[in-house]
């Protein structure tokens, strides 16, 4: 190695030790970068989207760690996160076209950014040309050998989901849930599940902290048995998502408590119209029970989740809803939770003091001075904006927005 080549190698470690704290905002530009380019990619499957961006993020770390550890291209394998997302967009109807496209904007994007750090850490103008060529042949040589690995990932993936037909079925079904065109007659033969029926829907999303990539068709399968003998429709989505529609209207308590799985069911009914309905109703079950961050084999209910999933489609807007409403209510102590759970007694109670310390177990004379203590934390009587008040304590318990201290802060208060 030449003295020259050397000072280049330095140099480019130097500007990568500068850059590597800021990693994940730079992932997050190149994400953002990516997804300016192809507009259209955001209307994509969330999960296949959560991975992308999480391979992305990695892709970007492991090429500035690289540089800051002067590796060799030979040093650097596809990170998990790239494989992973990988089979997911492949899952998910992405062509391979759409998936290389996207690995190429992304690198030329960080290469622009890689220019413009070079500028900044790399004052000498005539070593700073040549150190930002190195960092972009480096990036660049990243992308041929990670490609060829891609590629290959995603052919593999690609013959398997065409052996099991999952693909097919999946777009199948979703032009089920659209189509307003739709033969019912066709569908349901082609489908042998019976579109005109009764249905409850359901939807398995695998658990955010789950590390088993064990496909969730077999958990639904148990689920249905449970319900009826008459056969289920299962359609795998992806590796996270199965969807599942129960020919049936008698639903009983369905628990899962060993799966990896937060499971989101739908209400009963009747026909196509039906059919999307309950699928809908258990999509947005399942979101509101990854929001609130359920435990692996919940089973969420519409019935229980609606008024949640109606407001909490902005997250953050919901969240800053139940604080401004409830104030000092809303602070994670045991006097909070508390009044908390006093407020809510009281409102469900309808507004009876001796009514709610029955169901409190405290004398009255208690309710009415938490309730005094509660006025004087809102700067109003509690009845006086009782159906904010109600939708914040609602929501807040649907989405477990405060830590549960358990049951003695109850009575001290």
């Amino acid at each position: 190695m030449t003295l020259v080549s050397h000072s280049i190698e330095s140099a480019a470690r130097d500007v990568a030790e500068a850059l590597v704290p800021h990693r994940t905002e730079i992932g997050e530009r190149v994400w953002n970068h990516i997804v300016a380019a192809r507009p259209n990619v955001m209307s994509r499957a969330h999960t296949a989207l959560r991975l992308a961006n999480a391979a992305c993020q990695a892709s970007s770390a492991a090429l500035l760690q690289a540089l800051a550890n002067s590796a060799t291209l030979e040093d650097i394998v596809p990170t998990t996160e790239v494989i992973l997302a990988t089979r997911a967009l492949v899952q998910n109807g992405f062509s391979e076209d759409e998936v290389m496209s996207g690995y190429r904007v992304g690198t030329a994007y960080w290469c622009e950014n890689w220019a413009n750090a070079v500028e900044e850490y790399c004052p000498d103008p005539q070593l700073s040309v040549r150190v930002a060529s190195y960092g972009t042949s480096f990036a660049l040589g990243w992308l041929e050998m990670v490609v060829g690995q891609v590629v290959a990932d995603y052919r593999e993936e690609a013959e398997r989901m065409s052996r099991e037909g999952s693909v097919a079925r999946a777009a199948y079904v979703r032009r089920v849930l659209t189509d307003s065109d739709l033969d019912v007659a066709t569908a349901s033969k082609d489908l042998r599940y019976d579109l005109t029926g009764r249905h409850v829907a359901f939807v398995l999303s695998r658990h955010h902290d789950s590390r088993d990539a064990a496909p969730l068709d077999p958990i639904a399968r148990a689920l249905a048995i449970g319900l009826t003998p008459s056969a289920p429709l299962i359609v795998r989505v992806d590796l996270d998502t199965t969807l599942c529609w129960v020919p049936t209207d008698e639903i009983h308590a369905v628990h899962v408590p060993h799966a990896p799985v937060l499971i989101g069911q739908g209400r009963p009914a009747r026909g196509l119209d039906g059919f999307r309905r309950s699928h809908r109703e258990a999509s947005e079950a399942v979101r509101v029970a990854h929001l609130a961050r359920r435990p692996a084999g919940t089973v969420t209910r519409f019935d229980d989740a609606e008024l949640v999933a109606l407001c909490s489609n902005d997250a953050a807007f919901c969240d800053a809803f139940v604080r401004d409403k409830l104030g000092p209510l809303a602070e994670d102590t045991d006097e909070a939770h508390g009044l908390r759970t006093t407020l809510e007694t009281y409102f469900a109670s309808n507004c009876n003091f001796r009514a709610t310390a029955v169901r409190l177990g405290v004398h009255h004379n208690t309710v009415r001075y938490r309730l005094e203590r509660i006025g004087a934390l809102l700067g109003r009587p509690p009845e006086q904006n009782r159906l904010h008040l109600e939708l914040a304590l609602h929501l807040a318990g649907g989405l477990g927005l405060f830590t549960e201290v358990g049951t003695a802060a109850v009575s001290e208060y």
